[in-house]
C-alpha cells in the first residue's frame, strides 16, 4: 500500500506499506518541507495512540527512511489489522483520541485538580495525563503501553495498568506527604 503523507496539512512525499509474515517494512520518502525544524519523525493516525514510523534522515536533499515494524509494535499502536489510517511529519504525535473516564470516577476539568506534588501537577497544565476526582482523592490517567514511554512514568511505582491506560490513585494521604516535603525543603 502507498499513502500520502503530510506536514501541516500538505502532502509532501509517500509511505509504502509492506506487510511481511513478522510485521511490516516501511519505506518514507519526502521532500524536506522550508521552515520545518530539524527533526521530523514520521507518525500514523491509529484512531489511538499515533503509532510512531521513525525518524526520516535527510538523504540527497530529501528525508527517507527505510524500516521494520514488528507485530507487537503495530499490535501496541492498535493497527496490527489495519495500516493507520493517515502519515504525517511532526516533531511531536497529535493528540490522540482520549478514551472515556471509568464510571466509578466523575470527571472534573484538569485545570481545576492540583496533587500538590510538581511533577504531577506539571503533568496536568501540559495536559498529557487527564485526572478526575473520586472519594479518596485524584485518579490521574495516561495511555500506556509497554514498548513506549507514557507520562506518568515519574511515579510508575505508584501506576496500575489496566488495559491500554496507566492509572495512579493519588490519594488526600499523598497529597499531605508531598505538601509535608516541599515544607521542608524550603525550611533547609
Amino acid at each position: 500500500m502507498r499513502a500520502v503523507v503530510n506536514y501541516t496539512d500538505g502532502p509532501v512525499g509517500w509511505l509504502d506499506w509492506q506487510p511481511d509474515p513478522f510485521g511490516v517494512q516501511v519505506t518514507v520518502d519526502c521532500e524536506i518541507p522550508s521552515g520545518a525544524p530539524p527533526l521530523l519523525r514520521c507518525w500514523g493516525k491509529t484512531g489511538g495512540e499515533p503509532l510512531l514510523v521513525g525518524l526520516p534522515a535527510p538523504e540527497g536533499g530529501r528525508l527517507r527512511l527505510h524500516r521494520h515494524l514488528s507485530r507487537e509494535t503495530l499490535k501496541g499502536a492498535g493497527c496490527a489489522a489495519q495500516p493507520p489510517s493517515a502519515f504525517y511529519l511532526s516533531e511531536r504525535p497529535q493528540q490522540a483520541v482520549q478514551p472515556a473516564p471509568s464510571e466509578t470516577a466523575v470527571p472534573t476539568a484538569d485545570a481545576a485538580i492540583q496533587t500538590g506534588d510538581a511533577v504531577l501537577d506539571t503533568l496536568l497544565r501540559e495536559g498529557t495525563v487527564r485526572a478526575e476526582r473520586y472519594a479518596e482523592g485524584v485518579r490521574l490517567r495516561c495511555p500506556f503501553a509497554p514498548d513506549r514511554p507514557f507520562a506518568l512514568a515519574p511515579a510508575f511505582v505508584l501506576c496500575r495498568v489496566e488495559g491500554e491506560e496507566a492509572i495512579l490513585d493519588w490519594t488526600k494521604k499523598d497529597a499531605a506527604g508531598a505538601a509535608a516535603s516541599k515544607k521542608s525543603e524550603r525550611i533547609t
